[in-house]
This record gives structure tokens, C-alpha cells and sequence, in this order.
């Protein structure tokens, strides 16, 4: 979330019963789609694929039992004491996409990107996700679980949905994710001018 680079940053969320179809996309594609000699990479990644990976990616999912919901922030407008204190935005933010999940289950798994090495803040922010399911639903256990996008194919499947829209915002370029557009329950933009 630094203020070069891009205008937009964006987090997806993907919520489903079942893990599985979702994983199997990324299998799928591997074996279907990727030349021999790209079979061995470790991830699939959005940024570095083709068109042809992405909208098989994004074409796969809407046939997944799924729920996406997005939240994008325009970071020019971010006042400055916030990126002083990223990880409390972060969290923040993290918070507004829990308020779109569908909380009535007994228990639900969390998976994270694994982006933040600091195992306090993350500690931080496991800490804020519990506190703020347990405000919506004192019933349900959450298991929240930081892994590397390399080990888990529905994490990747995400950056090809979080990646989507950041074209839509960054670039103007709707159509991807105009292909997943029936599987998006809320979209929320952030101080977007």
C-alpha cells in the first residue's frame, strides 16, 4: 500500500463452502493451458500470465459456487498518518470485507496472502478479525491461517480476481473483470474522488 506505484490498491475476497473447485482452477489451467516448460513454475500469478491464463482462470471461477467481494482504495486520497500506521489500515480494511461474509456457520476458515513477514501484525491483525466476527456472531470459530500464495491455489485464484479489478480501476479495462462480474456480491471504494 506505498504511494508510488499504482492509484488503486485493491483486496478481494473470495468466500465459498468448499476450497476444492476453486484449487482444482489452478490444476486445471496448469495441465490445459501452460506450455511444457511452464508447467514447473511454483504459482500462477495474474501479472505474469497470458490473456489466454487469465480469462481461463476468471472463466473457471464463475462456474465455482463462490462469492467475491472487493474493496478499493483510491491512495491518493489516504491521509498521511494512516501510512504511518499501514498495518491499522490494513486491519480497518480487512474489517469492512468481514462485514460482507456471510457469518452464519458454525465455524469458518480464513486464508490470508501471506504478504507481512512481522508476526506481531499479523498476530494484530488475527486478533482484530476475531474481534470483529465475534461482534457480528459470538457463535461462529474462526480458524485464520497466513500461508504463501504458492502453496495454496485458491489463494492464487484470488490474485487473478483482485487483479482483475485493479485493471477495471487502474486501467479502465473492464472485461475481465466484467467475466466475473455475476460472482461480485459488494464492491466498496474508499475515499475514491
Amino acid at each position: 500500500m506505498g504511494k508510488l506505484g499504482s492509484k488503486y490498491f485493491v483486496i478481494a475476497c473470495l468466500s465459498t463452502h468448499d476450497t476444492a473447485p476453486i484449487e482444482r482452477i489452478i490444476k486445471k489451467v496448469r495441465q490445459r493451458k501452460l506450455k511444457k516448460g511452464m508447467k514447473e513454475i511454483a504459482e500462477l500469478k495474474a501479472n505474469s500470465s497470458s490473456d489466454e491464463i487469465r480469462n481461463e482462470v476468471l472463466k473457471r471461477l464463475v462456474k465455482c459456487d463462490c462469492e467475491i467481494n472487493l474493496i478499493i482504495i483510491d491512495k491518493k486520497q489516504i491521509i498521511e498518518r494512516l501510512y504511518n500506521a499501514k498495518n491499522k489500515l490494513y486491519n480497518y480494511v480487512f474489517g469492512l470485507l468481514i462485514e460482507d461474509v456471510n457469518l452464519n456457520k458454525t465455524s469458518i476458515e480464513i486464508f490470508i496472502d501471506k504478504k507481512d513477514s512481522n508476526r506481531l501484525l499479523r498476530e494484530d491483525l488475527d486478533q482484530y478479525i476475531q474481534s470483529k466476527v465475534k461482534a457480528m456472531n459470538s457463535k461462529t470459530i474462526v480458524k485464520i491461517k497466513h500461508l504463501q500464495s504458492h502453496a495454496h491455489k485458491a489463494l492464487q485464484v484470488v490474485d487473478f480476481v483482485a487483479w482483475a479489478a485493479h485493471r477495471k480501476y487502474s486501467f479502465k479495462q473492464e472485461n475481465y473483470l466484467g467475466i466475473i462480474k455475476a460472482k461480485i456480491k459488494n464492491t466498496k471504494e474508499l475515499w475514491k474522488k
